[in-house]
């Protein structure tokens, strides 16, 4: 082999082991804090899967929801993706970012919104249409007000009332005590406690079944549009 094709060769992989370590020190440095799977039901129709994931990388934390369609809706694509990353600073929340994305067969949305709490400010974009958030209150998103009201519980609180940017549109949840409950879980006979999470000015109504002895982790949800039973989420595996 001729000398200068044998250098070439050990600079190539020289630099293929400094890519891998880079990449393996990236992904060692993220840290999964828990990660769930739920299956979900129409009545007794079998049609989604759902897995969230909480994961931490140095001072940054990222909560992720994805879920697709299954059963016999499987062959019907609808993959989504919801995404928030956020701090805590002296035990607040604070958003730094917030991402959804829906992808079915012939069409895709794309939302995305920017957080700058110590300016009471954000910034929502939707199909490259941008609509701004000035002097809010203190707000979260979708996924971090989640993580804010299960620390929360922790502590004995089980109502609380929050500004959320709700894919664009601040609005108003209300997490309500609704009542005390034994169910079966993965878990086996399961204290919970189930609260009722309102949105002002909306039909929607969520029953999250929380169990108290697993660090408040929801095992039973069920959606509402008025008094009819949407869909219901069930856990089925603890992988964290």
């Amino acid at each position: 082999m001729p000398y200068r094709t044998f250098i070439r060769l050990v600079n190539y992989k020289y630099l293929v082991c400094i890519i891998f370590l880079c990449v393996s020190n990236a992904y060692a440095e993220e840290l999964v804090i828990s990660k769930y799977k739920y299956d979900l039901y129409k009545g007794n129709i079998y049609f989604g899967v759902s897995e969230q994931t909480l994961l931490k990388n140095e001072s940054t934390y990222k909560f992720n929801i994805k879920s697709d369609s299954a059963g016999i809706f499987k062959f019907k694509k609808d993959a989504r993706l919801e995404t928030t990353s956020f701090k805590k600073d002296n035990g607040v929340i604070k958003p730094i970012s917030y991402k959804f994305t829906k992808e079915k067969k012939d069409s895709f949305q794309l939302i995305e919104t920017t957080f700058d709490l110590d300016n009471n400010y954000a910034y929502t974009v939707e199909n490259n249409n941008k609509q701004e958030h000035i002097n809010i209150p203190y707000s979260l998103d979708r996924l971090s007000v989640q993580i804010d009201f299960q620390e929360k519980m922790k502590r004995g609180i089980f109502e609380y009332k929050y500004n959320v940017i709700d894919k664009g549109r601040l609005r108003k949840y209300s997490f309500i005590l609704h009542s005390d409950d034994v169910i079966k879980t993965v878990f086996g006979d399961t204290n919970t406690k189930v609260i009722k999470k309102l949105i002002e000015n909306n039909k929607r109504s969520t029953l999250t079944w929380y169990a108290v002895d697993h660090d408040f982790i929801p095992v039973k949800i069920e959606q509402y549009r008025k008094e009819s039973l949407v869909f219901t989420v069930i856990l089925e595996k603890v992988f964290k």
